[in-house]
């Protein structure tokens, strides 16, 4: 196996980060001299050990998340005489929560929930996603704080997607010991079992015990009474434990939610969702739909579809002042196409005010969260950016996108928040509000 100071491809190993059974983990640079986490499989693994790191790979190349490694490729490279097989991922900076237990780091009430609803928030994620992604080796280590305090998940080594029934046979045993739920022992996995694993996790992280040290005399992990950290945080962990994953909550969000629903008198405003974007409270304070198509509404549906010439140019903030260059470029390109070009911007601009208009007097507002930024092409050469979200309606998670001006969403990330409209009556389907 390659050792620090070595290269493997384009990168260039600077020390070794991990161990595992048949591979190891380097921080390592590429040419550009961006850092990256490097893991490497060794030439002893067995065919097992070389499906799930392919899997690992294929499935951090879909995910698109701020707590969780952004993927940068995956291949093999050349290291010394011989091809090796690569997984390079983001360097994620910072402490994992084993090295914070190790050092006995104290952690108040409000941290130990905030990590507590950050790890669940990136579950929920994760879990509606389609399939299911599933972790299956949740444990201290595997957490790491972010300098920022942001809580990311690392090393999806035993990632699944998709889960087992109760009822069938068995697969691949993949997990630790003591952060695993005995139906996982016997290959099975779901949603409430990575949930057994946060709770174990947190266990070990209030108590400064591993959870093997509270098994009582029928295996169930007993969380004790006087937990230091006390309520709410007890009761979520000994449903998270329970032996039987039925028992367990249903999903992340219902465990996320439980933190909320027993908190009303002492909720920090930092575990509550955070909304940036200014058009988030101006849609959630609009009136109940139907909504009076008004003059002003009409402005407003135009400021958000844009204009033919915003279309064409989708990178220039719009202005209400005279613009020459605009009407230039809309004559130059009808002289070019005899009319053809404009001709087809007016159109799309035309229905996507006539889209617009329909959702803002009809649609119920809600709060989404950004999955993926991509730019489109649109038109004869113009660019859009394809905004991807997830949003929470009627109790049920719904998956949605748009297509927005570049310049609107130059300073958006995955991760942020923004305003949508909703239509129930038609499958759901929403906009992004991007302008107030």
């Amino acid at each position: 196996m390659a050792g620090p100071g070595e290269p493997i491809g384009r990168y260039r190993l600077v020390r070794r980060l991990g161990r595992g059974g048949f591979g190891e983990t380097f921080l390592a640079e590429d040419e550009a001299g961006r850092s990256v986490a490097l893991k490497v499989l060794s030439d002893e693994a067995d065919w097992k050990a070389r499906e799930l790191f392919e899997r690992e790979g294929t499935v951090l190349a879909t995910i698109r998340h701020p707590a969780i490694p952004e993927f940068v490729e995956a291949g093999r490279a050349p290291a010394g005489d011989r091809l090796v097989p690569f997984l390079a991922m983001e360097f994620v900076d910072g402490e994992s929560l084993a090295t914070l237990i190790e050092r006995g780091a104290p952690l108040d009430r409000a941290d130990v929930l905030q990590l507590l609803a950050d790890l669940l928030a990136t579950l929920e994620y994760l879990h509606t996603r389609v399939p299911p992604v599933l972790h299956r080796d949740i444990k201290p280590s595997n957490l790491i704080r972010r300098p920022s305090g942001e809580l990311c998940l690392v090393d999806f080594g035993s990632v699944r997607t998709s889960y087992e029934a109760p009822d069938s046979p068995g697969s691949t045993v993949a997990g630790t010991y003591g952060y695993m739920p005995y139906e996982q022992y016997l290959g099975q996995a779901s949603p409430a079992s990575d949930l057994f694993a946060v709770g174990a996790t947190f266990l070990h992280l209030v108590t400064g015990k591993p959870p093997g040290a509270f098994l009582g005399a029928g295996g169930q992990v007993e969380v004790p009474a006087d937990l230091p950290v006390g309520e709410p945080l007890g009761g979520l962990l000994t449903r998270m434990l329970r032996a039987a994953p039925e028992e367990r909550f249903r999903s992340a969000q219902e465990a996320r939610r439980a933190i909320f629903e027993t908190e009303p008198a002492n909720r920090s405003p930092a575990l509550l969702p955070v909304a940036t974007p200014t058009t988030i409270g101006l849609v959630a304070a609009w009136p109940a739909a139907p909504r009076p198509v008004d003059r002003a509404m009409r402005e407003h549906a135009r400021r958000i579809a844009g204009s033919a010439l915003e279309l064409m140019d989708p990178t220039r903030r719009p202005t209400s002042e005279f613009n020459p260059v605009g009407l230039a470029v809309v004559a130059f390109a009808s002289v070019l196409t005899i009319g053809i070009l404009p001709g087809i911007y007016l159109s799309a601009a035309k229905k996507r005010r006539v889209r617009t208009l329909e959702f803002l007097a009809h649609g119920q507002p809600a709060v989404a969260r950004i999955q993926a930024l991509e730019p489109v092409e649109f038109g004869m050469g113009g660019k859009l950016t394809r905004v991807d979200y997830e949003f929470t309606f009627e109790d049920r998670l719904h998956r949605g996108f748009d297509e927005v001006q570049p310049w609107i969403t130059s300073r958006w990330r995955v991760g942020d928040q923004v305003a949508v409209l909703v239509r129930p009556e038609d499958d759901y389907d929403s906009i992004v509000v991007t302008r107030s």
